[in-house]
Formats: structure tokens, C-alpha cells, sequence
């Protein structure tokens, strides 16, 4: 059995109409399993301003991201979509940590292609 790394869920939450160029800056470093959908309402406009998303109407992307590329993938948001030169203020990221997945397929499979 191959040895596997360990792996994050990184849940970006960004203005609605930036999912698209998120995943595709995302599969570019390498992170191939992402989900999306939208969400209305932070829960309140306090919560809205502290996460910098002013828009009630949000694309939240739920993304599959091994330990390898973590923080290229939390650079890339914070470059490009966050507080960077691109697009400031469109995006914000957490990571949590995945401890236990159900069998090491489901494993090997959203931890994306192995680069031996």
C-alpha cells in the first residue's frame, strides 16, 4: 500500500460569480477534488464584515487539499483573492483537518492523483 498524507478540508467562502476562477487557480497547484455551492447570509452583518464578504449572496467551495500542497493553496487564496493585489477582499479560507477517512481508497481518491 502506497504511503499517504495526511489531509485538510479548506472551505473558501467568496463573493458569488468567483467559484469557477477559485477551483481552476485551485486544480492548477494540484488540488483536483473540490465541491461548490451557494450560500445566502452570513448570519448577521457583524459576521459579514469580520470575514470581509459584504455580499449576502456567497459560493462556498469545499476543498480536498493533502499536506503537501496546504499552504499553496491558502497562499493562492490570500494572494489572489483575499488580502493580494488581484481581486482584495473576495475570499477567506479555514482548514480543518481530516483524521479519519473510511478505508484508504476513499483516502487515495480525494487526496487527488499520487506524484511519485
Amino acid at each position: 500500500m502506497k504511503n499517504l498524507e495526511r489531509i485538510n478540508l479548506m472551505m473558501t467562502i467568496t463573493h458569488r460569480g468567483y467559484r469557477d476562477k477559485i477551483i481552476e487557480g485551485l486544480r492548477e497547484i494540484g488540488v483536483t477534488y473540490n465541491m461548490a455551492t451557494v450560500g445566502e447570509s452570513m448570519g448577521g452583518l457583524s459576521v459579514s464584515d469580520y470575514l470581509g464578504l459584504q455580499d449576502d449572496e456567497v459560493d462556498i467551495i469545499l476543498s480536498v487539499v493533502s499536506e503537501s500542497k496546504t499552504e499553496r493553496a491558502l497562499a493562492f487564496i490570500e494572494y489572489s483573492y483575499y488580502g493580494g493585489t488581484k481581486e482584495n477582499g473576495r475570499a477567506v479560507a479555514a482548514l480543518v483537518p481530516i483524521d479519519g477517512v473510511s478505508g484508504p481508497l476513499v483516502l487515495e481518491y480525494i487526496s487527488g492523483p499520487n506524484r511519485e
